[in-house]
């Protein structure tokens, strides 16, 4: 247990530094041309990055999360877990306090999804800071391996986030169908039924709270 622990430190910390480099030092405290209270891209990983991912069992989606709105005081991430278009679980919720960030600095948000033995998986999110960061993780029942399909889609470029509105970052679908559709600007209930209307779909998504540590669990679905 303490050996799996050190490796999801260690895989995190590349994160960390990969992150790092890129704080634009110059940056403003606020930014009020910027379009939303922050901004969100799929990480553009070094090929160091993307080795340790191929040669590890993980399988992670990496964004980088911009703030233009110190108003914002923490970072909300969850995967959520849906069945034929029904929510039956939420795998992760968890959300970083944003007191000390400034719009210089970088964000970057990880979700790491490792296959286990015994039909299990386990789940891992986390939010990066300059300084450190805050992770949770939560193991539970793997999707069927008979699934003839598994596929998944995200963001790309920069996307707006506004405070108290969910950015969904990336989708992923099992399921026996034999035409699949991708799409990530789920804005209303009814975008969230259509991309969820397989046998088994995870939404990852990111929130800018304007508290922090108070979660609505109504919400979160709890």
């Amino acid at each position: 247990m303490r050996l799996r622990s050190l490796a999801v430190m260690a895989f995190l910390l590349v994160f960390i530094l990969a992150a790092c480099t890129d704080t634009d030092e110059s940056a403003p405290e606020t930014d009020p041309d910027k379009k939303g209270d922050a901004t969100i891209a799929k990480a553009d990983l070094t090929n160091f990055e993307k080795q340790l991912m191929a040669l590890s069992n993980y399988t992670a989606f990496a964004y980088d999360v911009h703030l233009h709105n110190q108003k914002a005081k923490g970072l909300q991430v969850t995967v959520e877990h849906y069945e034929n278009g029904e929510k039956v679980d939420e795998v992760i919720n968890m959300e970083s306090g944003l007191e000390r960030v400034k719009p210089s600095d970088q964000l970057r948000v990880v979700f790491l999804r490792q296959k286990m033995n015994q039909g299990k998986e386990k789940w891992i999110g986390s939010v990066i800071r300059d300084n450190g960061y805050g992770t949770t993780e939560n193991i539970i029942d793997s999707p069927s391996d008979d699934y003839t399909s598994v596929s998944s889609g995200g963001i790309g470029s920069n996307m707006p986030m506004n405070i108290g509105e969910r950015q969904y970052a990336a989708t992923i679908k099992h399921t026996n169908q034999t035409s699949v559709s991708q799409r990530t600007n789920l804005e209303t209930e009814a975008d969230i039924k259509q991309a969820t209307d397989y046998e088994q779909v995870y939404l990852l998504s990111v929130k800018l709270n304007e508290q922090h540590g108070k979660l609505d669990d109504k919400e979160s679905g709890k």
